[in-house]
């Protein structure tokens, strides 16, 4: 097989050229052959900021990872190895992340007694401020294997230390009275190692699985939500029944409730499932569209939409005005907080803020 040079650079939708292919599926000879090919191809990055062996690691490709590893280090491109993704993590944070025997191997490459490289910053702190110590500390908390123990050894040999160590702020340090605190990180570890795995997943599937899939996403979406702008039965009106309130069967009605809330059971499962669909679809659009560009206006619409959707519910159901104002005001909390976010990301755009996610250059 050769390949030519401009095909090794051509990239996707996503921003993967096929060096990224054939890093996530670990085809070593393709790899290889791809380097070769176009060299440059070791320095392109994903929408999300990923280079080929953040790929790799993420897959757990380690044959492949010793591949990129070994070009890395014939081409003098040690500083690849350093390299952040948009979440300011490196590769040897998302290797120990990762937590699996695979892990450890692609950690041994890198910092170990095996290393085939040098010069890979140990104590590189992304965006959540953490160092890949940090991270090995956190998931330590939610038990042990060998596996661990055999990263920790390393860790240590190497030198790693703990964000706090580096900065020798007594503010960054937490004391043993905050255990909620404590507690809180780890939980958000888990659940970011959830949103990992499926990332991963999505990254794994092919173009046109992931159209389907968002098109699926939108439809459910589109059809959850109208059912609570029309609901069935649709809602009082005070305008034909000439008067305020109307007594029913079960309890009393105001205008513009739905008329199945006469029902408050069958009105709470109709809600409930109807929730489950829309936000699970939202969760899915979310996933989809985490490498698109414009993502910080797509999550503000979102999120707008998501409290219409909320304030809708509440509205149209048997609650006091009270629930309905609270709910309101929570929302419109969420809504300004994403809106000054969606500010932020544009002012960086415009160069008005300087951007301090590490880019390659």
């Amino acid at each position: 097989m050769r390949v030519g040079y401009d095909i090794c650079l051509l990239k996707g939708k996503d921003g993967k050229v096929p060096l990224h292919c054939a890093a996530l599926k670990g085809r070593v000879n393709v790899v290889k052959e791809l380097v070769w090919a176009c060299p440059e191809s070791l320095k392109q990055v994903t929408a999300c900021g990923e280079t080929a062996l953040h790929l790799t690691v993420k897959s757990n490709q380690i044959e492949a990872a010793r591949v990129l590893i070994e070009e890395i280090r014939r081409l003098q491109m040690m500083e690849i190895l350093n390299w952040k993704d948009t979440e300011g993590n490196t590769v040897l944070h998302q290797a120990t992340f990762n937590r699996q025997h695979e892990a450890s191997l692609i950690i041994s490459l890198l910092i170990g007694g095996e290393a085939l490289a040098c010069g890979v910053n140990i104590n590189s702190v992304n965006t959540s401020g953490f160092t890949p110590k940090d991270v090995l500390d956190l998931l330590l908390q939610t038990g042990s294997d060998f596996q661990d123990i055999h990263i920790y050894q390393m860790f240590q040999q190497a030198g790693a230390v703990t964000a706090q160590e580096i900065t020798r702020d007594p503010a960054y340090f937490r004391t043993q009275t905050e255990p909620i605190n404590t507690t809180h990180i780890v939980q958000s570890a888990c659940s970011w190692n959830l949103w990992k795995e499926l990332m991963k997943e999505v990254a794994e599937s092919s173009t046109e699985t992931q159209n389907a899939l968002m098109v699926v996403a939108v439809l459910i979406a589109s059809v959850t939500y109208q059912a609570i702008l029309s609901p069935p039965s649709g809602f009082w009106d005070a305008d034909k029944l000439n008067s305020q309130t109307v007594t029913v069967q079960k309890r009393t009605m105001m205008p513009g409730e739905a008329v199945m809330a006469d029902d408050p059971e069958v009105f709470a499962v109709f809600i409930v499932l109807n929730a489950i669909g829309f936000f699970a679809s939202l969760a899915m659009i979310s996933l989809l569209t985490s490498g698109f560009p414009l993502r910080a206006g797509l999550r503000l619409a979102i999120i707008s939409m998501t409290g219409t959707y909320v304030i809708a519910v509440i509205y149209m159901g048997p609650t006091k005005m009270r629930e309905v104002y609270i709910v309101v005001i929570f929302m419109g909390l969420l809504f300004v907080a994403e809106l000054v976010r969606f500010t932020m990301w544009l002012l960086k755009k415009w160069g008005v803020l300087a951007d301090t996610r590490s880019r390659p250059h």
